[in-house]
């Protein structure tokens, strides 16, 4: 692996390790607190599935191969297509979370019971989809440093993209495979707290707290990626770690009382 910085790959180890694990540790460790039940974070994460993973992400793939020459030529649809992205991510996610609550957790509404729902629904998404990206860059990486582009049998567009994605892995800064990492606990945190919110759409009775965290999720996914596009990947955790202190607040101010008080105020449900 000549040329490749051996800090690099230990960088993408760590992250990978850190993008599966930590949702399992901080499940186990919330969940013996505040004793909500292990269905919040099943049904928590079947919701991610069920609005990902299984529809929007393979739906979105092939409009966005429809579409890619598009997307190359109009900077105008670029944006378009980001803001379209957006939005429906938030459209798909917190409907799911507002469906999950009306029905199979129609017995498990407290407040509690929303923790357990966002770490069961930002956990997938870390272990699967984040941790699995990762993987894929991992490989990509090694893959790329490893090849001669004049060696490869390839038209000649082929092979300026290829030197192109060589280019961009040779620009890496071994600690950027870190950024990921750090956005996975800001992430959390806020799939808990539109957790937490969409939870007020049905105990309070009123819609404007969907219509929140619908707005809250697009402006979320819209301004860490058009602030990563114009100024870079660190740029961008600056407004993650934003709406990550945002999402806290939130949690916290929600909370209701008695609640989330220290270990043992009630046992570990089954």
């Amino acid at each position: 692996m000549s040329g490749l910085d051996v800090r690099l790959i230990v960088s993408f180890c760590l992250a990978i390790a850190f993008d599966v694990a930590m949702p399992f540790l901080l499940a186990r460790w919330v969940r013996h607190r505040l004793g909500f039940a292990r269905k919040t974070i099943e049904v928590g994460a079947l919701a991610f599935a069920l609005s990902q993973l299984l529809t929007r992400v393979p739906a979105v793939q092939v409009i966005q191969y429809q579409l890619r020459e598009e997307l190359k030529s109009s900077q105008t649809l670029l944006t378009l297509w980001i803001v379209a992205l957006s939005l429906s991510a938030g459209l798909f996610e917190e409907t799911a979370r507002l469906i999950a609550f009306k029905y199979p957790l129609k017995d498990f509404r407290r407040w509690r019971d929303a923790v357990g729902f966002g770490i069961g629904h930002g956990g997938l998404e870390s272990v699967v989809l984040v941790g699995g990206m990762a993987i894929i860059g991992l490989i990509n990486v090694v893959a790329l440093s490893r090849m001669d582009p004049s060696t490869l049998p390839l038209p000649a567009e082929q092979l300026e993209q290829v030197r192109a994605a060589k280019a961009q892995v040779a620009g890496l800064r071994w600690w950027e495979p870190l950024l990921g990492a750090y956005e996975r606990v800001n992430a959390m945190a806020f799939h808990v707290a539109m957790s937490v919110l969409v939870l007020q759409r049905i105990l309070r009775d009123q819609r404007r707290w969907y219509w929140l965290a619908l707005g809250l999720h697009t402006l979320f996914n819209l301004s860490s990626v058009l602030v990563a596009r114009a100024a870079g990947n660190v740029a961008a955790e600056g407004v993650v770690t934003g709406f990550g202190l945002l999402s806290l607040w939130i949690i916290l101010r929600l909370r209701e009382k008695g609640e989330g008080d220290g270990p043992g105020t009630e046992p570990v449900l089954p």
